[in-house]
């Protein structure tokens, strides 16, 4: 790996999970059809999302909408990440877990949890 491409991914990698959890939120949150999702994630994680939202039981959904507010990736491989995130509805504080891979077409959601 030359000198800074690692950075240069690692930014590339942080700049995308931003991006793809607040859709993946949206979409919990029914503010957005998981179809907005599907460009950007692997079929089983807009299946599970559509899911979430249909059924409403993402954590503390009654307290208002979700907003992003940090996102850690932590890059496992040259092409892997592991994201960890936090958001908040209303006064209160929930955390996601997501993993990221990048392919031939740029970066893509593999998994995402909200807790």
């Amino acid at each position: 790996m030359k000198n800074g491409q690692g950075d240069e991914r690692n930014t590339a990698a942080g700049q995308f999970a931003r991006g793809v959890l607040r859709v993946a939120l949206e979409v919990v949150d029914g503010r957005r059809p998981a179809g907005h999702l599907g460009p950007f994630a692997e079929p089983a994680v807009v299946a599970a999302v559509r899911t979430l939202a249909g059924v409403r039981r993402s954590p503390g959904r009654e307290l208002g909408t979700a907003t992003l507010t940090r996102v850690d990736v932590i890059m496992v491989e040259a092409a892997a990440a592991e994201v960890c995130a936090g958001y908040d509805r209303g006064g209160r504080h929930f955390a996601l877990a997501a993993r990221i891979v990048r392919g031939r077409s740029g970066w893509r959601l593999a998994a995402f949890r909200v807790c």
